[in-house]
């Protein structure tokens, strides 16, 4: 999370979402200040922030789920920056890499297991994030397709002049551009019930390759259900107050800032 108090702006940056990226720049061209963790998000803000600063121009970015599991599984196989074999990073640590993470990354290696193998393995339930607690305190969303567009569409709202490009940061190495060569025929009725309720919600169109794209009754239920369930999971959880690691963007704001 990056506030500036020049600008007035508050960006909540939700995971997978070019955060890195956006916080880096936001920090470097505008004054902006880690607020919280990097991925705080709005109810933890609200909780501790002032009158004048819940008035701030508030924006995130919204990323496809399709291109949010893809991300995943191509830094798990290829174990970017080796955090999901750094114990340093580990949860019980004090870090960020969970053991379901790391099952999953064990998943992957034990077995040189393909996207379909390890999606088959372990979405088996309607898809949802933070979007669903962070988009509607929002007022403006960025889309990651559109980022570079969007981008500056969100700062120019915020009252910024001429603002910069965002340079792109943080690539996933390895992955493919066409979603059509992970989400292949013998997975995409398990895709359609895991994306489909989400990829709606958020006005997403289904690939074009797909002939079926009738949502199942089932999965739109449990997404609703499971929706309200994870909402107040999430607002209850207890969130850890120490910095990001040393190295990372993020991190190192916060060492210069304080």
């Amino acid at each position: 999370m990056i506030i500036s108090y020049k600008y007035k702006f508050l960006f909540i940056g939700l995971p997978f979402s070019a955060s890195s990226a956006i916080t880096k720049e936001l920090h470097k061209e505008y004054e902006g200040e880690p607020y919280l963790r990097k991925h705080s998000l709005y109810h933890e803000f609200k909780k501790v922030a002032t009158t004048e600063e819940k008035k701030f121009f508030v924006f995130a970015v919204l990323r496809n789920p399709m291109e949010i599991a893809v991300t995943i599984y191509e830094k798990m196989k290829a174990n970017a920056k080796g955090n999901f074999t750094n114990p340093k990073l580990f949860t019980e640590n004090g870090g960020h890499i969970s053991e379901k993470q790391r099952e999953r990354f064990n998943f992957i290696h034990d077995n040189n297991a393909s996207f379909q193998e390890y999606f088959i393995k372990f979405y088996n339930k309607p898809f949802d994030n933070f979007a669903s607690i962070t988009l509607d305190k929002c007022d403006y969303i960025i889309r990651y397709e559109n980022i570079t567009e969007d981008y500056k569409i969100a700062l120019k709202k915020a009252g910024i002049k001429n603002p910069k490009d965002l340079p792109v940061k943080n690539k996933t190495d390895g992955k493919k551009k066409d979603l059509s060569e992970y989400y292949t025929k013998d997975i995409q009725s398990l895709a359609l019930f895991v994306f489909g309720p989400f990829l709606k919600k958020y006005d997403y169109g289904f690939p074009e390759h797909w002939t079926h794209t009738e949502i199942p009754l089932s999965a739109r239920f449990l997404f609703y259900i499971g929706g309200i369930i994870r909402k107040w999971k999430w607002k209850l959880k207890k969130n850890s107050s120490r910095k990001s690691i040393k190295g990372s963007i993020y991190g190192d704001i916060q060492r210069k800032s304080n």
